[in-house]
């Protein structure tokens, strides 16, 4: 056997090990956490807030991801087993509805920061869908079941490097900076609205609380917009240089399997974020995760009457 040839089956073997490893923990991480965050946003402290839809959106988003990306993806290239090849409809339709679906999730942070109302929460979400179905609607006529090698993929080089400029800017740049300019006006809208409403003679508990509430909000919205930025543009800049590199020069077997290894990790990287929404929102905001402890100390074993006595007998001394 060729160095080349042992070269290649260590960096499929890299590729498979890398996989089930990030597919396996970002899969318990994600179906963790997002169970954790149905469970707060859904109790009645969170319930009439109009925040809370968007945030409910974006983590049913990331429960399709948890659910059907990473287990297809994880069958896919940890366990050699493809659904997106048994048919080019379905190598089209799976590939149109992971991305947009996987894009969902950062829309839903972005709009949550820009409205705050119930009646406005209800149109925004369902048009919001929309309109990413309506942007990715390029995606499924440009791929398809390539052949020897049998796999779904984007068919045009050219396309290629369109999409990773797509990715970039439509997927990792604009989200993140919408996040941030709709976060830091809603927070001002707040403040704002604090000064008009509390006056200034009922003591300063209430404006301290306001000031805590702001803090966290701020703290959510860099903590978001970092992990979201970071990952993503990790993701568009990878496939891009794949993508650009492809077209410069002429690759050989080696080469392109470190490509595909690269392809997998940034990948996986740009999952991270849909699957660790929960754990954000436990460090960065106060009261949501007052309510995962108020949840901890439900379950906790509570001790019975004859437990409570039994530890209460005065120990007889000889």
């Amino acid at each position: 056997m060729s160095s080349s040839s042992i070269a290649i089956n260590n960096i499929k073997q890299s590729t498979i090990i890398s996989t089930q490893i990030f597919g396996i923990s970002l899969f318990i991480i994600g179906v963790i956490g997002h169970t954790l965050s149905i469970y707060v946003f859904t109790r009645r402290i969170f319930r009439s807030n109009p925040c809370v839809c968007y945030f409910l959106a974006s983590t049913l988003s990331g429960c399709i991801v948890v659910y059907i990306n990473i287990p297809l993806k994880l069958l896919q290239v940890g366990y050699n087993i493809d659904v997106f090849t048994y048919s080019v409809a379905m190598c089209q339709s799976l590939t149109y509805i992971l991305n947009s679906v996987r894009f969902l999730c950062s829309s839903s942070s972005v709009t949550l920061r820009g409205w705050s109302s119930m009646r406005i929460a209800y149109r925004a979400i369902p048009c919001t869908i929309l309109f990413i179905g309506i942007a990715f609607i390029h995606v499924p006529f440009y791929n398809t079941i390539l052949l020897p090698q049998r796999s779904c993929s984007i068919t045009s080089a050219a396309y290629r490097s369109f999409f990773g400029i797509w990715n970039l800017v439509f997927w990792s740049w604009i989200p993140t900076i919408c996040m941030l300019v709709f976060g830091l006006l809603t927070i001002r809208h707040i403040r704002q609205g604090s000064r008009r409403i509390v006056p200034q003679h009922t003591g300063n508990l209430r404006q301290q609380d306001q000031k805590k509430i702001n803090r966290q909000l701020f703290q959510m919205l860099m903590i978001q917009s970092f992990v979201f930025g970071a990952t993503t543009t990790i993701l568009s800049i990878g496939n891009l240089y794949v993508s650009i590199t492809s077209n410069l020069i002429v690759k050989n077997d080696v080469d392109k399997a470190n490509d595909t290894l690269l392809a997998t990790i940034v990948n996986w990287i740009a999952t991270i974020g849909p699957c660790t929404n929960f754990y954000l929102f436990v460090l960065s905001s106060q009261s949501f995760r007052g309510e995962v402890i108020k949840l901890f100390l439900r379950l906790r074993p509570t001790p019975t009457a004859n437990t409570i006595t039994a530890s209460y007998i005065p120990q007889t001394r000889y």
